[in-house]
């Protein structure tokens, strides 16, 4: 506020931003204050005690830690003032409030509601402010007035008037130093206003300006009438008119420009409308036409002559805003080159769109109205509110019915064990869905029926069990011995490999690693004591860290998990592992059928989703370190919901599949399925779309926050924001993959396994059709980012239209916002998901062409 008063001789720092210290600063505050007190060199003094608010971050309100730095606060006001001569007084101010997990940063009432206690043993004004709560902008013509210096310029605070010392002063009464300051802070904002408006031409209306400065003139009217007996009524009437004042300016700041909102409405509809007419209308073997074409070179010329166009506006005063421009001028010949790459396959988009309604006429009907109605409630506050009830019943409902549809195929009624093993399998599914309940974070303080009393436990911050940290530990193990035993019945953990070594070994030490550290974290911290510091518990989380980014980025370098057995040992291994896919004769693969020494291959019929799965076991660790563990086990009721899901989808269409090329027709119902499975375990894991219930806690796991930029801490708190986003976005090759996976693995699930006279090859088929196979997974993923982006468009639809609705800043405005950073997010793991793909396909072509050159 005052750099050269308050920073003029000396200023004692500490490091300020490691929420598992509670005392480092607390103790060297103390350990100069009171030296400080005594010197008497000084005019302004602040000493900034920071542990309460570590121990509400790391803690939560009502934990015995809390209680004993509030104590010692206590004990520290109780000194000072002791220690307070006559002509000092003391401020005790607190910045924020605080929520019940001990987090602030939004604007619940308990987080912009702070103490403001005040003591001197002088005599201050007896001039009454009319109300108990003041807000914090007014400390600033407060302490201007005490300190004797001129109000700052662009203030909107109100003057405390009874905070003022009575001056001792014979020329000078107590009731005019008063006015005087009061006076100041008038003329002070009228300034500001008056210099805003004609800075800003019609940002305030002519009628506005028009009664404050009436309102003025009469104050300025009865200002020499004020003595000691009407102080009070002017001085209400003052505080009035800078009430009014303040509040003119708020309204003002929260005008919207339609325009602009107008167009990027128009733009990102048509950008959608555009894109899915494409992806969806132009047949897949037309698609990489269109890439080899002129149309790509056509379009980015046009678009950097639209940017050279736009920059030549800008220099020669046709336009203001150069950015703006560049986003309007590209945008629009964006579109065009759309529009027309549309009419040109517009008869391929039209037949292809009439063959596909006679198909699936009820199906698309069916997804269309999920669709709408779904996005429809996103213009309901209630149900933006109530999101997660919903979400949740979608989810339900796609499960049982899946199952159910699958169940009633005629193998099944025949097969009763393999009927009732899968109602078992989905009967459990449900139930772990439904425990995802649990994990539900409240909203706001808001009344929802559902938030019951055991896991507000968790938003309190109060520490977990030793039941629940061990069920926690327990659930975390059973995910290893599952996906561990998945991969080694594909045949995908056979090999010494650095890459199938670490995936055999790494999960159970990221498991150790993160219960360790759940431990650890547990263990009070006194700064006095040497024997624990909190390091060593951050180290054990760097080792997670290290180890799942050692092992996502080794399976990208080295992605197949590939064995060829030696051929001595390839009877004995086919008798003792009975792996479906297995190949016996690598002449069927290859079309040789007089070849007789031919190898026995581990995993080639798997090796496209092991990939993916292993990188999803390496993310859901992580996911699960960073989420704490009192809902680690969210995110592996989210991994497996996820499998069952891509399990069920796929057996549906390995039993309507007639060729091996209608299994590359990913159906828009289980896209829309995927979006809601992402979009519930958003709330599954723990999250809400609101600034107060982000989990600010996942940017201090494994670091004290002691950062010189903030792309660590905020790195882990999207991590942990968007994990599902992640893993949804990470996993969507595998809706065209899983297929082929279940035909080799599970090949008696299906009644009608298409794939079955192709001798249980599994993903090889994928790489045969390769071409295929990107294609499709090429307009899978824009069709799966389509449908992110219509939410995204859906929730700007109704900011726009409830812009002056009280619950905008509240309920509309942060579900953009979080809906706008989940789609980036998305189309980020989207993106690199795909390129994944493209990295195990090269992979695979080369270890096929070393293959057919060894055993030529």
């Amino acid at each position: 506020m005052f750099l050269s008063i308050v920073f003029e001789k000396k200023t004692i720092l500490y490091p300020s931003f490691d929420m598992w210290d509670l005392d480092t600063v607390d103790y060297g505050v103390n350990s100069h204050i009171y030296r400080e007190l005594e010197q008497k060199d000084w005019d302004f003094l602040i000493a900034h005690y920071l542990g309460v608010d570590h121990c509400g971050h790391r803690y939560g309100p009502n934990h015995p830690e809390m209680e004993r730095k509030l104590t010692e606060l206590n004990g520290v006001i109780e000194d000072i003032v002791d220690k307070l001569d006559d002509n000092t007084i003391l401020f005790v101010i607190g910045d924020h409030g605080m929520t019940e997990t001990g987090n602030h940063g939004g604007d619940a009432e308990d987080e912009i509601t702070s103490a403001f206690f005040m003591y001197s043993k002088q005599l201050l004004s007896s001039v009454q402010n009319h109300s108990t709560v003041v807000r914090q902008i007014s400390i600033v013509p407060t302490m201007a007035a005490i300190f004797g210096v001129s109000v700052p310029f662009s203030n909107l605070g109100t003057i405390i008037l009874d905070a003022l010392p009575v001056m001792n002063n014979s020329y000078i009464q107590e009731w005019q130093f008063s006015l005087f300051y009061l006076w100041g802070n008038v003329q002070q904002m009228m300034n500001y206003i008056e210099d805003y408006a004609q800075t800003s031409p019609g940002t305030f209306s002519d009628s506005e300006l028009k009664g404050l400065r009436a309102k003025y003139a009469i104050l300025n009217s009865k200002l020499f009438a004020v003595d000691h007996t009407n102080l009070d009524d002017f001085a209400e009437s003052a505080v009035n008119f800078l009430t009014n004042l303040r509040e003119t300016c708020e309204k003002v700041w929260i005008q919207f420009d339609s325009f602009s909102m107008t167009r990027g409405l128009l733009f990102l509809f048509l950008s959608l409308f555009f894109v899915y007419m494409i992806t969806d209308g132009i047949p897949s073997n037309r698609i990489p036409e269109i890439f080899m074409s002129s149309f790509l070179t056509c379009s980015y010329s046009v678009l950097f002559l639209a940017t050279c166009v736009s920059i030549i506006l800008y220099h020669f005063n046709f336009v203001d805003h150069l950015i703006s421009t560049i986003f309007f001028s590209t945008g629009l010949v964006s579109q065009i080159m759309l529009v027309m790459l549309v009419i040109q396959n517009w008869e391929l988009i039209s037949l292809n769109w009439y063959d596909r309604s006679r198909r699936e006429k009820i199906l698309n009907l069916v997804c269309r109205l999920v669709l709408i109605f779904h996005l429809g409630g996103l213009f309901s506050n209630s149900f933006v509110v109530e999101e997660s009830s919903v979400l949740l019943f979608l989810l339900a409902t796609v499960i049982l019915i899946g199952s159910l549809n699958v169940c009633q195929s005629e193998a099944k009624k025949k097969n009763i064990r393999i009927r009732w093993k899968l109602l078992m399998i989905a009967f459990g599914m449900l139930i772990l869905v439904r425990i995802s309940m649990y994990f539900w974070r409240c909203r706001d303080r808001l009344e929802q029926p559902w938030c019951y009393e055991t896991y507000n436990t968790f938003t309190a911050k109060t520490e977990t069990t030793k039941l629940q940290w061990i069920i926690t530990v327990i659930t975390l193990a059973l995910f290893v011995t599952i996906t561990k035993g998945w991969l080694r019945n594909c045949g995908n953990l056979n090999g010494y490999k650095f890459t199938v070594i670490l995936l055999k070994y790494a999960p159970t030490v990221l498991v150790v690693c993160t219960s360790g550290y759940w431990v650890l974290s547990r263990l009070p911290i006194d700064g006095r004591n040497k024997s624990f510091r909190p390091w060593q518990a951050n180290l054990l989380a760097w080792i997670v860290y290290g180890v799942s980014s050692v092992g996502i980025l080794t399976m990208i370098i080295k992605p197949l998990c590939v064995y060829i057995l030696p051929s001595n040992d390839a009877s004995n291994d086919a008798e003792s592992n009975a792996i479906p896919h297995l190949f016996h004769k690598v002449k069927r693969l290859f079309n040789e059928p007089n070849k007789e020494d031919i190898p026995v291959l581990c995993g080639l019929g798997t090796a496209y989703s092991a990939v993916f799965v292993a990188i999803g076991i390496y993310l859901t660790h992580l996911f699960a370190l960073l989420h704490g563990d009192a809902a680690a086990s969210s995110t592996v009721i989210m991994f497996l919901a996820s499998a069952f899901v891509l399990i069920i989808t796929s057996i549906i269409r390995l039993e309507k599949a007639t060729t091996v090329e209608q299994l590359f027709d990913i159906p828009n119902m289980s896209l829309l399925v995927w979006v809601i499975l992402a979009q519930y375990f958003f709330y599954g894991t723990g999250h809400q779309p609101s600034f107060p219930n982000i989990i600010w806690d996942a940017a201090f796991v494994g670091t004290t926050g002691v950062f010189k930029h903030n792309f660590i801490p905020g790195s882990l708190i999207i991590i942990n924001t968007f994990c599902s986003q992640i893993l949804m976005g990470f996993l969507m090759p595998l809706h065209l993959i899983v297929p082929f996976t279940i035909s080799v693995m599970l090949p008696s699930i299906t009644s009608k396994n298409v794939l079955e006279k192709e001798n249980l090859r599994g993903e090889v088929l994928l790489y045969e059709r390769n071409g295929l196979m990107l294609t499709v997974a090429f307009t899978t993923s824009c069709k799966y980012m389509i449908c992110h982006a219509i939410r995204v468009f859906a929730t700007m639809l109704a900011a726009t239209i409830h812009c002056r609705h009280m619950m905008i800043w509240k309920i509309f405005a942060p579900k953009l916002i979080f809906e706008s950073v989940g789609m980036f997010v998305t189309l980020a793991t989207v993106n690199i998901s795909y390129l994944v793909l493209l990295r195990v396909n090269s992979k695979i072509d080369e270890f096929v062409t070393s293959l057919n050159k060894r055993y030529k």
